[in-house]
């Protein structure tokens, strides 16, 4: 019996969808932008219901019309705070008025703004913050743009932690390790590791090539925690659109470990399970799926889980759920089996008790032949 799922109309493109850490709600972020005239431009949060599966609104924040859609989206871990990437209406960008980090706070059914700041230098309004990752203390925000900036801010007061980084293109996604000690980030040509205390590189790699010969780009990057913590995964897509991988290495090191092609299309969104234990990808083939991270083994597939390729990935608090958004303005939400590595404890059981039972056996028939 395949396990319980649902998709929602929620009206709009979607770009973003995270979890709050405590009651079981889903914030969803997106929009038509300035040129797509009655597609609004907003952020919502919903109750959801584990057991139907059904979505109730709570808050929602209207953007403007001329302003952009809300591209990324950041939930902090402990307080009732979000981040959202929305660009401010062209006029203002091309002044250099662009205020694209917005933060709000929770106030019963309410999203309260409390705060606007500039991450992006660009006055061409192509560009927008697409990554914003609170570090699991909450004690620090890391925002990465489309023009290569990487910016790592203290919370709750707004302040450069460290001179911001050029990466040069754009940046695709960013994490912090389980101690927020170290921040990983990926263009399309490069992987870096970075020291959140100073700035430092600790590690990078250049210039991917998959089977020694097939060029290739990183496309996303989460640190391993809990049950993973030690690895680093990293997302690949080969340059020629056939292929995708998913690369496992050691932090101390930094050996690969593993790694296992996981589509026949580009993958276009990732996320890692807070328990450690499951990865979870959407493809450009329109599908979603989980594979555990301990031994890159498939556990469950979705085909055709949207009109359009996810944009975004989400596993609930309790690893049990996990939800994508797409740009075809659907939300699909999955009831996720759990890794495959668990089943194997039902048949070590089941042998482990036939060793006991065998060992009974033997000690009595020794006895009765000694009687």
């Amino acid at each position: 019996m395949a396990p319980p799922r649902k998709q929602i109309n929620i009206g709009f493109p979607i770009f973003a969808v995270g979890f709050t850490p405590k009651k079981p709600r889903i914030v969803i972020g997106g929009g038509g932008g300035a040129t797509r005239a009655g597609v609004k431009n907003a952020m919502i949060l919903y109750d959801l219901n584990p057991l139907t599966l059904d979505m109730t609104p709570v808050a929602e924040h209207q953007f403007g019309k001329k302003d952009d859609g809300c591209m990324s989206i950041a939930v902090h871990p402990k307080e009732k705070a979000f981040v959202a990437g929305v660009n401010s209406p062209e006029d203002q960008v091309a002044e250099g008025r662009n205020e694209n980090c917005r933060v709000f706070h929770l106030k019963g059914d309410q999203f309260i703004l409390r705060d606007t700041h500039k991450t992006l230098d660009s006055k061409d309004p192509f560009f927008h913050q697409k990554v914003a990752r609170f570090s699991p203390d909450g004690k620090l925000l890391v925002t990465g743009t489309t023009d290569g900036k990487l910016s790592l801010w203290t919370w709750p007061d707004f302040r450069s932690a460290v001179p911001a980084i050029d990466h040069g293109g754009e940046i695709s996604d960013a994490d912090f390790d389980p101690f927020g000690k170290q921040l990983a980030s990926v263009t399309a040509d490069k992987c870096y590791v970075t020291d959140t205390s100073d700035g430092r590189t600790v590690w990078s790699i250049e210039n991917p090539m998959m089977q020694k010969t097939i060029k290739s780009a990183f496309r996303a990057c989460r640190f391993g925690i809990a049950a993973s913590q030690g690895y680093l995964f990293l997302v690949i897509n080969t340059k020629d659109r056939k292929k995708s991988y998913i690369c496992k290495w050691q932090t101390s090191g930094w050996k690969l470990h593993r790694q296992k092609a996981i589509s026949n299309k580009p993958t276009t969104s990732f996320a890692i399970s807070d328990n450690g234990e499951l990865l979870g990808y959407g493809s450009a083939d329109l599908s979603v799926s989980v594979i555990s991270a301990k031994g890159l083994q498939n556990v469950y597939r979705v085909p055709n889980a949207h009109g359009f390729p996810v944009t975004t990935l989400a596993f609930s608090p309790n690893s049990q759920l996990l939800v994508s958004g797409s740009a075809d303005g659907t939300c699909h939400i999955a009831v996720v089996p759990q890794s495959s590595g668990s089943l194997y404890l039902i048949p070590l059981c089941l042998l482990a008790l036939f060793m006991v039972v065998l060992l009974t056996y033997l000690v009595l028939l020794e006895d009765e032949q000694e009687l």
